[in-house]
């Protein structure tokens, strides 16, 4: 169970241009962007994650970044064989194995993203901001 978190050229033009102004790095800027993406993403999905026993929750890592093509690439992954049926949902049985009934997910994962998405804009100003303050502007 994973989240990818892309931005690719077209994403950003303004963030680009912002940055070109001020003579910036463009890729360390575009890696560090797709990782706070990442980060914000995680906290919310781990934050959403019911705590039965922990360890589902204690299990969300953060992916490596890389540069796919123009786009920086990572995301957030869990290993735990049950955390899909936890998120996406799954059936309830009898001993017979008759379905009794339907458990909701919690959708945890698409929260996640749902939250990186919202903040993107806070994080690319955030960006720009960090970039005036290193440069002097």
């Amino acid at each position: 169970m994973s989240d990818i978190v892309t931005i690719n050229k077209q994403n950003f033009t303004k963030f680009k241009k912002q940055l070109e102004k001020l003579n910036a790095n463009l890729d360390d800027s575009a890696r560090r962007v797709v990782n706070s993406m990442a980060y914000v993403g995680l906290e919310v999905t781990k934050k959403n994650t019911p705590e039965i026993t922990g360890w589902l929750r204690s299990n969300w890592i953060k992916n490596k970044t890389q540069k796919v093509g123009g786009s920086y690439t990572t995301g957030y992954s869990n290993n735990v064989e049950y955390g899909v049926y936890v998120n996406n949902g799954h059936r309830v049985v009898n001993k017979s194995g008759e379905t009794l009934r339907w458990k909701n997910g919690k959708r945890m994962l698409e929260q996640g993203i749902n939250e990186a998405k919202r903040q993107l804009y806070t994080l690319f100003q955030n960006e720009v901001a960090r970039v005036k303050r290193k440069t002097g502007f």
